[in-house]
């Protein structure tokens, strides 16, 4: 699990989307809704004070975070400025302690399996018949061996008695194999983690320190990540200097399927139910069946499963990231309240990216280049760099008045360089490794591919922190920064952010300060104004490409450049309160109210094609979000041996394009509509108009609301199928602590959130039925006049329309722990040992929803068979010595 995930469902407002159930993939994170139609959606990750990249967390161990905390607020956020516009979610890692040193040592082991999909697809048997049925309406002669061998066929009663004989004793054969695809391309995955780390220290220099190993096996074959991880924190400090140095060492190595998120045969997780239940992929010798080996069962075309199967063993798709975060911190005290502060760090990550097609495997002899295999190897570098300094002065007056400013400059520095080629004619005696490719020449088909990219930038900034508090009541926080960027024309390229907050400690007033009822209460007011960051470097800047021309070597345009290219501005204002009802805050409320508009948002223009372009990049229109969020924790029970809390969260969004510089709608994506007053990732469809009972043809409605049964996606398509973007999200929770017994159990939910089923669309499909299909076909197919059905009949055209678009709200089961701490009295009894928890875990137990697919939480446009989120069973301990 990545430190993103560990979030889901715990913070209002955070949507954390598990884009893919690979090990050590990231996932989607979004705060606020989306506010942006091209530009970046990534919030901002500050580890001990380091911005980090915010796709590449794997190599983090979470078991050395000591919080999280996520800033949402324009004050917050304001700090940031042009970076903090999507959130900013800022991440402290743990600190020793003075004392003696102190030794932990955690261990666990678990496994992971596949959670079932909510659709059902045939078995041998029902596809036979699916097949007899098809022949019998259609009459097709490629129905399959169903209809080829069925007594029902016409052909059938032409045959002899012993051609007959064999004809049903092929079917009643094909009808006993039945196989089980799953049990060749999933698994159960295992997985183990061992940590030992070590903290202590005097009260002039603390350290940190930690050793991790993880390995997990995906419920995939062939995917996996195995995990080092080293982290060292080193706090010091005298009289008038104090600092601290960070470092984070992370080595990952990982393997991956192919073609994830696609409807193909090369990706195991579609190909494992459109493989035909009577195949199987070994003759009876053991040798791999595939196409270029057919002669065993001669009545089949196509061996999908076989042939996805071959794939799966003789290629493999491999990535291994270093990541090294080092950050320091150092502060001096000049003079009393005055301080001098500098932080300066680096996050740098490299990847080597490898990929491997056998030659001498039947997937070889499909390689386009040689039909003899092929090797692929890329190299991926990032480097950041930071540093902030400057001075702060604090003082507190009359015991009234406390004050505290900062005027710092910053500077951030940006650089990767990616590189990758793929080489064919690989001498199968040297698989995976360059050593065995063969150098292309005008005589062969090896001609190698070889492509790259580089790119740099930079942003300084100057800010200004201010923060004035009276009587411990009021605060006013104020703050502005005056960015620029080397990703902006010069004539944009610098710009100021502000913001302006208000806190009132409404419980210390004299009218509150005696009321038992109310144990707590702080409001709060923010403004201030943020800025988007670019989801590309240099964006304004026309750019060319090599080309060929008559055999001569060239360049060419490729993107026209914008001079007037600028940033994308938001402004966004947030109230809210921190209330705590009875003693000790039994009850606890967090309520924000927020609204955000982001206007001169970054535009694809399209472009005539005479101008030898597809789009150049413009700023128009805006996007407006608004929304309020609701934390509730209860402590039911609260007494010196048992608390028992019952908690939730709640976040609703509303998100509505505004404008569009003077256009009403553009198309965007597969399924997608940018129109103005409807919300970012709106569907765009024909809408469905069911099955006609008469003839069995689909029927659609036009625009005026009439039913027709001419598919015509120009007079068809509306707009008012929901958005892929969830408006209500957020997660319940409960924990019981009776003794050194602890029970924590995790759900989480969305809802009013709707994506197209890509899935739903090959399971259920005509023109795939040589392809395994969902029981539904057989079952709630139109078969004749009167049939009240939900498909139409077999040979009517399947087309893209509203149909496909599903509801995709549920509730999950995300997480159950049960631990238990062993009585002091009993480890005092094992010398040196201070203290043992045992613990059992579960994750992704159930999920409650209407959606037809593998995971309604992949949070992509429309689903296309991405990896599911595994259900996974963990036991463990951790000794404390």
């Amino acid at each position: 699990m990545t430190v993103d995930q560990v979030l889901q469902g715990r913070v209002p407002g955070l949507v954390v989307a598990s884009g893919s159930g690979q090990p050590g993939a990231s996932a989607r994170v979004t705060l606020r809704g989306v506010n942006t139609i091209t530009g970046s959606t990534s919030v901002l990750y500050i580890m001990d004070g380091i911005p980090i990249e915010s796709g590449n967390l794997q190599n983090i161990n979470p078991s050395d975070i000591e919080s999280v905390t996520v800033l949402k607020d324009a004050s917050a956020k304001a700090l940031y400025g042009s970076r903090g516009s999507n959130g900013v979610i800022v991440i402290t890692t743990k600190r020793g302690k003075s004392g003696r040193i102190a030794f932990d040592y955690k261990s666990q082991y678990g496994f992971s399996n596949l959670s079932s999909p909510t659709f059902k697809m045939m078995n041998a048997a029902e596809h036979l018949r699916f097949e007899e049925e098809v022949g019998l309406e259609t009459n097709a002669a490629n129905a399959g061996p169903g209809w080829t061998y069925s007594s029902k066929n016409p052909v059938y009663a032409t045959k002899s008695p012993a051609e007959q004989q064999r004809y049903d004793f092929i079917l009643d054969s094909l009808r006993n194999i039945n196989t089980d695809w799953r049990k060749f391309f999933f698994q159960t995955g295992k997985f183990m983690e061992q940590q030992l780390s070590a903290s202590g220290g005097s009260e002039n220099i603390r350290f940190y320190s930690s050793l991790n190993f993880y390995n997990q096996e995906g419920i995939a074959v062939r995917s996996g990540m195995k995990r080092f991880t080293l982290k060292n924190n080193v706090d010091f400090n005298t009289k008038r200097f104090t600092g601290s140095i960070n470092l984070t060492l992370g080595y990952a190595a990982s393997s991956f399927i192919e073609s994830e998120g696609a409807s193909s045969g090369n990706n195991p997780l579609s190909a494992v139910y459109y493989a035909l239940p009577y195949e199987y992929p070994f003759y009876p010798n053991d040798t791999l069946v595939h196409s270029g080996n057919t002669s065993r069962f001669p009545v089949m075309d196509l061996r999908e499963g076989s042939n996805a199967y071959e794939r799966l063993l003789n290629t493999s798709n491999k990535s291994n990231q270093l990541k090294g975060i080092w950050g320091t911190s150092l502060n001096y005290t000049i003079a009393d309240g005055l301080v001098a502060k500098t932080r300066f760090g680096i996050d740098f990550r490299q990847t080597l990216d490898e990929a491997f097609i056998n030659p001498d495997s039947y997937s070889g002899t499909r390689v386009t280049n040689g039909r003899k295999g092929s090797f692929s190897e890329g190299s991926r570098r990032y480097f950041g760099f930071t540093s902030t300094s400057g001075l702060t002065y604090s003082k507190k007056f009359a015991s009234l008045h406390d004050i505290e400013v900062s005027g710092l400059f910053e500077y951030n520095f940006y650089d990767s360089k990616n590189f990758n080629y793929i080489g064919y004619g690989i001498e199968g005696r040297l698989p995976e490794t360059p050593a065995g490719i063969t150098a292309g020449s005008a005589t062969n088909s090896f001609i190698p591919v070889i492509a790259g990219s580089r790119t740099s930038s930079a942003l300084n900034s100057y800010i200004a922190i201010g923060r004035y508090t009276f009587n411990d009541k009021y605060t006013l926080n104020a703050s502005y920064r005056y960015d620029g960027s080397s990703t902006v024309p010069a004539n944009n390229r610098w710009h100021g952010f502000y913001s302006i907050g208000l806190n009132w400690e409404a419980k210390k007033e004299n009218f509150l300060e005696d009321v038992d009822l109310v144990s707590g209460l702080r409001v709060r007011a923010s403004y201030g104004t943020t800025a988007s960051p670019f989801s590309r470097d240099f964006g304004y800047v026309a750019t060319y490409v090599s080309t060929s021309y008559g055999g001569n070597q060239g360049i060419r345009p490729s993107a026209p450049g914008n001079p007037d290219y600028d940033w994308e501005y938001a402004k966004e204002a947030n109230v809210g309160f921190d209330l705590g009802l009875l003693k000790s805050r039994r009850i606890r409320v967090i309520m924000d109210v927020y609204d955000k508009t982001t206007t001169n948002l970054f535009f694809n223009r399209p472009l005539s094609i005479t101008s030898g372009f597809s789009f150049s990049l413009i700023n128009s229109g805006s996007v407006n979000n608004r929304g309020i969020e609701v934390d509730l924790q209860v402590d039911v029970i609260k007494n010196k041996t048992l608390t028992w809390t019952v908690g939730g969260n709640y976040s609703y969004n509303k998100n509505k394009v505004v404008d569009l510089g003077g256009s009403d709608e553009f198309e965007n994506g597969f399924t997608g509509i940018v129109r103005v007053g409807l919300p970012l990732g709106s569907h765009f469809a024909p809408k469905w108009a069911g099955v006609d009972p008469a003839t069995g043809n689909p029927q659609y409605y036009t625009r005026d609301g009439q039913i027709t049964t001419t598919y015509n996606a120009a007079q068809l398509n509306v707009a008012e199928f929901g958005t892929y973007l969830p408006a209500v999200t957020g997660g319940l929770n409960t924990s019981l602590l009776w003794k050194g017994l602890s029970i924590n159990a995790l759900f989480s939910y969305m809802d009013k959130v709707f994506r197209y089923n890509n899935e739903d669309y090959y399971n259920e499909n005509p023109s795939f039925r040589t392809s395994n299909q969902s029981t539904r076909m057989l079952y709630d197919r139109w078969k004749k006049p009167g049939d009240i059905a939900i498909l139409p009949r077999i040979g009517a055209p399947r087309n893209y329309t509203s149909r496909d678009i599903y509801d995709a709200s549920f509730i999950r089961f995300r997480n159950l722990n049960i631990g238990y701490n062993l009585p002091i009295q009993l480890v005092n009894r094992i010398g040196g040992i201070r203290g043992i928890h045992l613990f059992v875990q579960a994750e992704n137990l159930h999920v409650w929803t209407k959606w037809r697919g593998f995971d309604p939480e992949n949070g992509n446009e429309y689903a296309r068979y991405s990896y599911p989120s595994p259900r996974t069973y963990t036991a463990g301990l951790n000794v404390n010595f």
